[in-house]
């Protein structure tokens, strides 16, 4: 069955590749994210998606930005059913230098715009009597991290938030689950890869060596695994599948 999607951070890394699964399944999927607009990355979008695709300017740590978004959206095309929270971003600070601004940062796109999102589409699934909401959370939400306090805290919140969503939209069908994957090949690994790199005064390539033997499966998890995850939840095959945080992980802890 043909439901509308809509897919924050869209247009890169793993809400780009949960985008794209959802549109193979039959879906409409509407893409909001904060570059959207950049001529480059909507020509790239146009070009993966064809020149239906929806795709708009989208910052979550703005709530007036979501109001707008959603609905240009239900205007458009209708009502939307299916929410995924990929949006996201990481700080590496040590608390004694960890500055208020990356903190709230971290905490206002991870965590609150989630919740912005999910509140603005909430009333339109319990209309329908049906939603799926997926919030791409982090191994990091469970598992803390020395240089990682607010993205620890963000994803941590976001399971959270996941759970109780979960109960809630359960008596008007509405199901709502959490992905913590480990290190994913995605843009924002790579800024990561420098920044070790940088610090350790290595390589890159011996960067992502050190990222990839942190799994046991000694390898990076490909955004394409979690957005099959994605799909699968979205689907009439997962009715029960609600209230839990599903970690992709390789093995590993973080």
């Amino acid at each position: 069955m043909q439901r509308l999607a809509i897919v924050t951070g869209g247009t890169t890394g793993i809400g780009l590749s949960v985008a794209k699964a959802l549109m193979m399944s039959g879906h409409r999927v509407a893409i909001g994210a904060r570059h959207a607009l950049d001529p480059e990355v909507h020509a790239q979008i146009t070009k993966d998606f064809g020149a239906s695709v929806f795709v708009d300017q989208l910052d979550v740590a703005q709530g007036e930005s979501v109001n707008k978004f959603v609905d240009k959206v239900r205007t458009e095309f209708g009502p939307p059913a299916i929410l995924v929270n990929a949006a996201g971003i990481f700080n590496e600070s040590f608390l004694h230098d960890h500055s208020d601004a990356a903190w709230l940062d971290q905490i206002e796109v991870n965590l609150t715009g989630a919740f912005r999102m999910t509140r603005a589409v909430f009333p339109d699934m319990i209309f329908a009597k049906w939603g799926r909401i997926a919030n791409i959370a982090s191994t990091a939400g469970t598992k803390g991290a020395a240089g990682y306090a607010g993205y620890c805290a963000s994803k941590a919140g976001l399971i959270g938030l996941s759970k109780a969503t979960a109960v809630e939209g359960a008596p008007n069908g509405i199901s709502c689950i959490s992905l913590s994957p480990t290190w994913v090949e995605t843009p924002m690994m790579q800024n990561a890869i420098h920044r070790i790199a940088s610090k350790k005064t290595i390589t890159n390539a011996q960067a992502r060596a050190i990222l990839e033997k942190s799994n046991p499966q000694g390898r990076l998890v490909q955004p394409s695994e979690i957005a099959a995850m994605v799909d699968f939840f979205c689907s009439e095959r997962s009715p029960g599948l609600t209230n839990v945080d599903i970690q992709i992980n390789a093995g590993a802890d973080w």
